[in-house]
């Protein structure tokens, strides 16, 4: 694994906890890299979504909600620079860059494209999580309750209403829907629900994507808010 000191994460003194839900995305190229720094935030007690290129990272971004975003540089496909070019001005989520790049001249640049904080590589992991944690102690938090019409979603909670009623939903179900309230009438194809819902072994072939939809339309009731667009995917429709 490249300048990274390993050292003992489980059973390294934490913060009284993250905030409830708090959200990370990881996006490190270094599949070795990629897993230590999962598996230390998600020791910490947070919520850990992990790619491994900069075109997966804006797919994520642009599908859900994260808090915080752990950001290499040095990424294949669409690198690091374009991803905070693309955050900056918004106000979440919060970036802490990690890199090999040490000169002063990059940690400026990314500062000034709006990156919260730098981290050079070698560092300590329980380095990495108090600064996220410092950093989400002062961060505004991602909006919790999305309503659109009568529907309204507690990402937080993980849970649903429509008209007051409470919908009970699985995991998955709430994790299509999460998605295609965050795109706000947007198409949301299959293949992305598959990716960010289900996990990299799912069977793109399968008609497990439908089935969930046919689910949640049904839980959803009348009259129907989720759209299919022949060709494309799905997408939330009917809100005033």
């Amino acid at each position: 694994m490249r300048g990274v000191e390993i050292v003992a994460i489980h059973n390294a003194p934490m913060d009284p906890g993250p905030p409830e839900a708090l959200r990370i995305l990881v996006v490190e190229d270094d599949r070795a890299l990629r897993a230590v720094l999962v598996s230390a935030t998600e020791a910490a007690g947070y919520e850990v979504v992990a790619v491994g290129d900069g075109l997966a990272a804006a797919r994520e971004l642009r599908a859900r909600p994260y808090d915080v975003v752990l950001l290499d540089i040095g990424l294949p496909v669409v690198d690091g620079w374009h991803i905070l070019g693309e955050l900056e001005g918004r106000r979440i989520p919060s970036v802490i860059v990690i890199s090999a790049r040490g000169e002063e001249r990059d940690k400026v640049r990314a500062l000034d494209l709006g990156a919260d904080d730098y981290l050079g590589k070698p560092f300590a992991f329980t380095e990495l999580v108090a600064r996220v944690q410092a950093l989400a102690r002062r961060a505004p938090a991602a909006p919790p309750v999305v309503t659109r019409g009568d529907l309204v979603v507690d990402r937080a909670r993980r849970r649903a209403t429509r008209s007051g009623r409470p919908v009970a939903l699985t995991r998955k179900e709430f994790g299509v829907l999460e998605m295609l309230v965050a795109a706000d009438g947007g198409v949301v194809s299959a293949e992305e629900l598959l990716e960010h819902v289900w996990d990299a072994n799912a069977d793109p072939f399968s008609n497990t994507v439908s089935v969930t939809i046919s689910r949640l339309r049904r839980k959803l009731g009348s009259p129907a808010l989720v759209e299919t667009v022949v060709g494309s995917g799905y997408r939330l429709c009917g809100q005033p």
